[in-house]
């Protein structure tokens, strides 16, 4: 609880210094990040206080790239969470991490995306982040996953060994240059859609980066259809989509990547206690099946 006061209370001093006085905060969420509304002001302060915590200069470059493609893509018309307007956005020094600053808005109850609204606003999310002309890494949000694949080598699960086993099959394809890579969100799944008054807007750009074709589908569709099946209807829309243009072998490699990077991610995590243990366990349980029966055809 003390760490969690002072991170609140090194936002409000970065606010402070901005001039932003008379601030009652109220917390919207905290994991990664400390989210906060910095009521009255229509402004949310995102601090990366754990990616802060093990990279200071690497949170720097990603907090400030994330607000420069946020930038790019409402100047393309894409729907998007925008930086904060009535302040310079960031990234600012909150106590040694990295805070950002980005506009309010009011969460509206909606019903969630039909496949086609998914698949609409994944193309256009897609096709916009493509021309993006600032550096991005290669792989990585893949990385990441590399590394926890790295933590898990210890254990003894043999699911877990059959799948460090395909992962990093597709990871030496991945770095091989044997696939065309280009610029993707990185984690585009339905969590960073904000349902706004005005219709979905996406957000949290961190993990944009070189990924191969199809990965913010998937990303959107992995999930769905590994707790849903191969009938989830937004996964059946985008494999048909896919398969209409003859690439549903690219659609294929993305979606077991995905499954992949999620289950491994999702279960490191747990295995430190920083996750959510019953969620990855039954990915683990479906994770192997669903990837030997994603078939080409």
């Amino acid at each position: 609880m003390k760490k969690f006061d002072s991170e609140i209370a090194n936002a409000l001093n970065a606010a402070k210094r901005l001039g932003l006085g008379g601030i009652t905060p109220a917390v919207i969420s905290r994991g990664a990040h400390l989210i906060l509304h910095l009521y009255p002001y229509p402004i949310v302060a995102r601090v990366s206080t754990d990616a802060a915590a093990q990279d200071s200069s690497s949170a720097y470059r990603i907090a400030d790239r994330e607000l420069a493609i946020a930038r790019y893509l409402d100047g393309e018309g894409v729907p998007v969470l925008k930086p904060a307007g009535i302040v310079p956005a960031g990234p600012y020094d909150a106590g040694g991490a990295w805070l950002t600053l980005w506009e309010f808005v009011p969460q509206a109850e909606r019903m969630r995306p039909s496949p086609e609204e998914a698949f609409k606003a994944i193309t256009r999310l897609t096709e916009a982040i493509r021309t993006f002309s600032g550096t991005l890494p290669i792989l990585g949000v893949w990385n990441r996953a590399a590394s926890s694949a790295d933590r898990l080598s210890k254990q003894s699960d043999g699911r877990i060994s059959r799948l460090l086993d395909q992962f990093h099959r597709l990871d030496e394809e991945m770095r091989s240059g044997a696939r065309a890579l280009q610029p993707c969100h990185g984690d585009a799944h339905a969590g960073n859609l904000l349902a706004g008054p005005d219709g979905w807007l996406w957000t949290d750009f961190e993990d944009a980066s070189f990924m191969p074709p199809y990965w913010d589908m998937a990303s959107y569709a992995a999930n769905l259809a590994l707790f849903g099946g191969y009938r989830e209807p937004v996964f059946a829309f985008m494999h048909n989509y896919a398969s209409g243009r003859g690439e549903l072998e690219d659609f294929c490699f993305a979606m077991k990547a995905r499954v992949l990077l999620s289950t491994i991610g999702n279960l490191d995590y747990a295995l430190q206690d920083r996750g959510d243990r019953q969620f990855a366990m039954r990915q683990l349980e479906l994770a192997e099946d669903f990837i030997t029966g994603l078939k080409v055809s």
